[in-house]
């Protein structure tokens, strides 16, 4: 199985990245409707629910392609 960070990562890997990513969402989204969290524990939970809101979303997209090099004549051959 390829990982996440090869050229052609395979399509087992993508979806458990997804689905831990929807995962730490859902758990998020519970934690915040629950009576007993104080304050700095809902700040804590939005704070990570959005750096795991962004991950998903960039996992989603994909990483930017690098910049073509340009078209270079070799000189002395």
């Amino acid at each position: 199985m390829n990982g996440l960070v090869s050229a052609t990562p395979s399509p087992s890997a993508v979806r458990l990245a997804l689905g831990g990513f929807l995962l730490l969402l859902l758990e998020s989204a519970m934690l915040l409707l629950s009576p007993a969290l104080d304050t700095s524990g809902r700040l804590l939970i939005g704070f990570f629910g959005l750096i795991a809101l962004a991950a998903l979303v960039l996992a989603l997209v994909g990483p930017p392609d690098p910049p073509a090099e340009p078209w270079r004549r070799r000189h002395g051959r």
